[in-house]
């Protein structure tokens, strides 16, 4: 089974940006990283349930995480609704 051109590069992405996070970050308590949001269905909508082709992007979406946080210590993912306002007051 060949795998997926796009899956190989975001593999490659993350194990490069793992390696400059623990070159950056190898004394840091905590590193807080923007977590991706989940996968979208094929009408292009967020879904809590998958269909089979969706389960694999999941698999393929956590995948990438391991690979990225791998070796670091505490890490916090966050993740915002996009409806965040950052003001001088706040």
């Amino acid at each position: 089974m060949k795998p997926n051109q796009s899956n190989v590069r975001r593999m490659h992405t993350a194990l490069r940006l793992n390696e400059v996070i623990i070159k950056k970050s190898s004394e840091a308590k905590l590193v807080l990283l923007n977590m991706p949001g989940p996968p979208k269905n094929r009408t292009g909508t967020r879904t809590v349930s998958f269909t089979q082709t969706e389960v694999g992007c999941v698999q393929s979406d956590m995948e990438f995480l391991e690979v990225l946080t791998d070796g670091l210590n505490r890490v916090l993912l966050v993740r915002g609704g996009g409806r965040e306002v950052i003001t001088i007051y706040s």
